[in-house]
């Protein structure tokens, strides 16, 4: 496996996509069934799904739920499949234009007789990504879940602060029991897909996402080249300068990913983006704030690690240590990641660590591409 060659080529995709892309649609990877078949549910099997569903506020609702055209205004950091673990909470996240802010979601299983109205439950520093937190109670499905998973057919409708229908959309949602014997961690791909922190009532208190959009603000103030008098001062002795201007940037963690070998290494990559300002130099004695145009650019900070871990399969633990890493020539040079007690499915893992009252936890799904560039580069491509 040739490491360097492999980040380098995703951080040059990556820095098109950032710069380029302008995606439409949500079309399958080229790995994917367009038409990917599941067994049709009945209405029981369905029910007992939805019954399974636990909100923090949701009004649940008899009948169908409304129906929408597909406007492709609201997408998903999934592609058919939303896979979860039964009694772990977990988020949808669905971004949505600016200008169409997301009040709440109907979400109705294939063949149920009633859905559930659900507020959203926050909405990320971008004003673009609205999230559900929600859990599935394992007891409720207890038979269904016989085989060691259920899946079924869900419907999420958005709808705006006026109630007006936004756009569905149609996933596959499969619940897996916690398994130590039929899955296991080693030898596969593990994406990051979100860390929160819960207290001690098993509230989210903070989240931070893949591909979330943190801005980094601030109002630039400077005087004119040649000004008398800068700053001057207002009758509450605050400094007035020349130039007052609003500049916009953002910090991204665009993608974590992990592979642990049975040999007891393991592989570990991350990807930040932000912008900066590329044109500022206050020092030069030729800069001009009152004629200054700020450019605005992005770069990418790539990071490779390597390392033991102490898991053996079976485990209900997951520790590691980093022996050796590499830094990107941009900017940073990577983040840290420490192991804890581990609950993990075919599909996905969790990661947690910390005290009840400040619960850290980490979310992450298992690649189903068979390529991590086209996961990663599928992933980045129809996420805002």
């Amino acid at each position: 496996m040739n490491i360097p060659n492999r980040w380098s080529l995703v951080a040059f995709m990556l820095m098109v996509l950032l710069c380029c892309s302008d995606p439409v649609g949500e079309p399958p990877g080229q790995d994917e069934d367009p038409n990917p078949q599941t067994d049709e549910p009945g209405s029981d099997k369905a029910n007992a799904l939805m019954e399974a569903f636990v909100f923090a506020s949701a009004k649940k609702v008899t009948g169908s739920a409304p129906s929408v055209a597909n406007s492709e205004l609201v997408k998903t950091g999934t592609r058919d499949t939303i896979f979860t673990i039964a009694g772990i909470k977990d988020l949808i996240r669905l971004s949505h234009p600016e200008e169409r802010p997301i009040k709440g979601i109907y979400i109705a299983a294939q063949g149920s007789t009633f859905y559930y109205d659900v507020p959203v439950a926050r909405e990320e520093k971008s004003d673009t990504v609205s999230v559900i937190i929600y859990e599935v109670d394992p007891e409720e499905i207890e038979e269904e879940m016989s085989s060691g998973s259920v899946e079924v057919p869900i419907e999420i409708i958005a709808y705006d602060d006026q109630g007006q229908l936004i756009d569905i959309v149609e996933r596959i949602l499969t619940v897996e029991k916690p398994s130590a014997n039929a899955c296991d961690i080693l030898e596969h791909t593990w994406h990051w897909e979100w860390s929160g922190i819960f207290n001690h009532n098993d509230e989210l208190v903070n989240l931070n996402a893949r591909g979330e959009r943190n801005p980094n603000n601030f109002i630039f103030k400077d005087c004119c080249k040649g000004a008398p008098v800068c700053p001057s001062y207002d009758e509450h002795g605050e400094p007035v300068y020349d130039v007052n201007e609003e500049i916009r940037l953002y910090y991204t963690i665009d993608y974590e990913w992990f592979e642990f070998y049975s040999y007891g290494n393991f592989y570990r990559e991350t990807a930040e983006s932000e912008s900066y300002i590329s044109n500022i130099d206050n020092t030069d004695d030729k800069f001009d704030a009152c004629k200054w145009i700020p450019e605005i650019k992005s770069r990418i900070d790539v990071v490779s690690y390597y390392g033991t871990h102490d898991y053996t399969p079976g485990s209900n633990s997951l520790n590691y240590a980093i022996t050796n890493d590499t830094c990107g020539d941009d900017f940073g040079c990577g983040y840290g990641s420490r192991g804890g007690d581990i609950i993990y499915s075919c599909h996905a893992m969790i990661i947690t660590s910390g005290p009840p009252s400040n619960r850290s936890v980490r979310l992450y799904t298992r690649d189903t591409k068979g390529s991590i560039e086209n996961e990663i580069l599928d992933r980045m491509k129809f996420w805002p």
